[in-house]
């Protein structure tokens, strides 16, 4: 989509979007095969995302997964440990895919670009966002929110697309959170493949994981 022509489709991945209304009905339209075209794309950020919390999982842990979509990150969490997991998504389409697979305790529909979140302060023990800080315009009060719902010790990771980590400022974003007293920044990875088997992104753009302890 081109973000100069107003409210439209979002048609292509690469470019993205953060008009709400385009790529809910883009999730939407793919939902059915989403986890499918994923998988010949080649996509480990849930499954990467997934390991890099695994010191922090445990059975009864709770998990908030912000922008879960059709549940990819849930059940790649849920192979390690049997996490309670509540899952918050624009897209009415994926959550029903989330719904099927019965590995969520709640399931919210919610534009992640609207604060607040609707979810309790202090009750998660890990917030969790992969693969959707693309189509967030303004990334910070989501990471706040994040924050919000972790109890203090608790963890909050996120990716970012390496495209998009410099142009939006994600390195001053993470000291801004860490200066106000947020969270402890624990590990920001190098650049990891994203979609290797997508022709958009190849070796072209990669995926940057971070974890951050909140205070």
């Amino acid at each position: 989509m081109n973000k100069d022509s107003g409210k439209g489709r979002l048609e292509s991945l690469r470019q993205g979007s953060t008009d709400a209304r385009a790529v809910e009905a883009y999730y939407d339209d793919w939902a059915d095969g989403y986890d499918a075209t994923l998988e010949t794309w080649q996509y480990r950020a849930p499954e990467d995302a997934a390991d890099l919390l695994a010191p922090y999982l445990g059975d009864g842990v709770r998990v908030l997964d912000v922008g879960c979509g059709t549940g990819l990150l849930g059940r790649a969490l849920r192979r390690r440990a049997e996490v309670i997991l509540t899952g918050v998504d624009i897209s009415a389409a994926s959550l029903k895919q989330a719904e099927g697979h019965g590995m969520y305790e709640r399931l919210v529909r919610h534009d992640l670009q609207v604060t607040p979140l609707p979810v309790d302060d202090d009750v998660q023990d890990i917030a969790v966002s992969v693969g959707v800080l693309t189509y967030i315009a303004d990334a910070e009060p989501l990471l706040r929110e994040m924050c919000r719902a972790v109890r203090p010790g608790g963890v909050v990771a996120f990716t970012q697309r390496t495209d998009l980590w410099k142009e939006r400022s994600f390195a001053d974003m993470i000291d801004r959170l860490e200066d106000d007293g947020l969270w402890q920044r624990l590990q920001v990875s190098a650049p990891m493949p994203y979609l290797p088997g997508n022709a958009e992104f190849a070796d072209e753009i990669g995926v940057i994981h971070t974890l951050c302890r909140t205070k």
